[in-house]
């Protein structure tokens, strides 16, 4: 078959018989140029169908929100010219590059953004974070339990790792690592019988798969560092990183600082601990900082109820700029650090609201693209799982950018309205914010594990933003009535 997929006919065999889903599917497929794009990726089948065409078919398939095995029953047969363990082999070949696959599409992203003219954000950040993918087979290559902070369960499952670009508008998934966890008796809370029953197999030195089986032991802070330096050799570009306190430390900073001659700004929260900061030639701790400077030097920023101190500090040999926070009284101090010495206490609140995209991106992949859902025993599957996830999400991102075509089918309507609640996210951030600054004075809880519980619990995120859009072009009003009431 050739690599050219500009017309239905050519993947008759391997989309939906909906002309209506084909036609949709392969406007985005046109979009991304893929036929050049994908065209290397043929070189890892030697014969039979190519891989251009069962990765349009698993795309499909992902869209649909239903697994190999469920599009290839008998009645309902997507492809039926192709075995569905064809899908398979080509999801557990150790030779298929799929972080070149998923960095790849993000550039195409970037690159059809720009023709459209609306490539020139004012601030681009990559955003890095880690999400729980539980899985329930022990069989699993490598699975094992896993720590998950907001429920303080044990599941089994992996850790994964995504960094991600957000160009102004919209967030794309850029690279990612899937990592284990050691617990229970070093065996990662499996008994002997069971590591013995999991799948194994030997991969070659060299290949992606052998990168990615290694990157399983490795810590997570060194593989931020790598995928963020992949990412700026390929050209992806940014002013800022964002991220969560866990990944805050002296070593992550040191390490961004140096990537691209210090071109990068690290921006995220960081725990108040006992670590020390060095202000006018004393190292303290924040509890010594709040106590030192609270009289002194806090403000209180109107916009967001919150008093903060500004400190400018040195962190083990790196300048930052420290703003501690107490939200409207709350007994709780929480910090918010840059490398970026310039940045007001507005302007890192509202650069920082960016990174909570990235849990929206979780939440829509997990829920609507099936991030996780995948049982295959060899791990190979499971990274390939992921990066369809992913990749899915990249293509609908696009689609939701630049709006609804006349062209697109019914399946992409109704994708759309799913992943409409990403926009009413980052439309409504303002008003969440806001809410959720009252709850933490509230509940006198941290405010990064409120937004991941809310944004996990799908029940409730979805009565928030019901509650949110109906607040959306009152809220002053709102709280003007509020504070006649107390």
């Amino acid at each position: 078959m050739s690599s050219n997929v500009a017309k239905v006919s050519e993947l008759e065999s391997v989309l939906c018989n909906d002309d209506k889903t084909s036609e949709g599917v392969l406007h985005f497929v046109t979009a991304f140029t893929t036929s050049r794009f994908l065209r290397p990726f043929d070189s890892v089948k030697g014969k039979g169908v190519s891989v251009t065409q069962l990765l349009v078919s698993l795309i499909t398939f992902r869209l649909h929100g239903s697994s190999i095995a469920r599009m290839q029953q008998p009645g309902r047969s997507a492809c039926p010219a192709i075995d569905d363990n064809t899908f398979y082999r080509l999801m557990n070949n150790p030779l298929m590059r799929w972080r070149g696959l998923l960095m790849g599409l993000a550039k195409q992203f970037a690159a059809h953004v720009q023709a459209k003219g609306d490539g020139n954000p004012s601030v681009r950040c990559f955003v890095l974070d880690d999400t729980d993918l539980e899985k329930t087979g022990k069989t699993i290559e490598r699975v094992g339990r896993i720590f998950n902070h907001v429920t303080k369960r044990y599941p089994f499952g992996f850790k994964l790792l995504l960094l991600a670009l957000w160009d102004g508008k919209s967030l794309v998934s850029l690279d990612f690592s899937l990592h284990c966890e050691r617990g229970g008796t070093g065996k990662q809370g499996l008994t002997v019988k069971e590591k013995r029953a999991q799948f194994s197999k030997v991969r070659k030195a060299g290949t992606p798969s052998a990168q990615r089986y290694t990157e399983l032991d490795q810590e997570k802070h060194h593989n931020a560092v790598a995928m963020l330096r992949r990412a700026v050799k390929n050209g992806v570009t940014a002013s800022y990183v964002l991220m969560d306190s866990w990944f805050v430390n002296d070593y992550t900073i040191k390490a961004i600082r140096a990537i691209k001659g210090r071109a990068l700004h690290v921006l995220g929260m960081c725990k108040v601990d006992n670590r020390k900061y060095t202000v006018d030639g004393r190292a303290m701790n924040a509890h010594q900082l709040v106590a030192k400077f609270d009289r002194k030097r806090a403000k209180h920023s109107r916009k967001y109820r919150t008093r903060y101190i500004a400190i400018t500090a040195d962190y083990k040999g790196e300048k930052v700029r420290l703003f501690l926070m107490q939200y409207n009284h709350a007994s709780r101090w929480t910090i918010l650090l840059t490398s970026d010495l310039s940045l007001s206490f507005v302007q890192a609140i509202e650069l920082y609201q960016i990174r909570w995209t990235i849990e929206v991106l979780f939440k829509e992949c997990k829920q609507y693209l099936r991030l996780g859902c995948s049982q295959n025993t060899d791990f190979d599957g499971q990274v390939a799982d992921a990066t369809l996830a992913l990749v899915t999400h990249t293509i609908l991102t696009l689609q939701k950018r630049f709006g609804a075509y006349e062209t697109l089918g019914d399946l992409f309507r109704e994708t759309q309205q799913h992943l409409l609640e990403l926009t009413l996210w980052e439309r409504l951030i303002t008003v969440f914010l806001k809410m959720v600054m009252q709850l933490v004075e509230l509940l006198n809880v941290d405010i990064e594990e409120l937004i991941e519980k809310l944004l996990q619990d799908s029940q409730a995120s979805r009565k928030l933003l019901a509650l949110l859009s109906f607040l959306r072009d009152d809220w002053d009003k709102c709280e003007e009535t509020y504070k006649s009431n107390i």
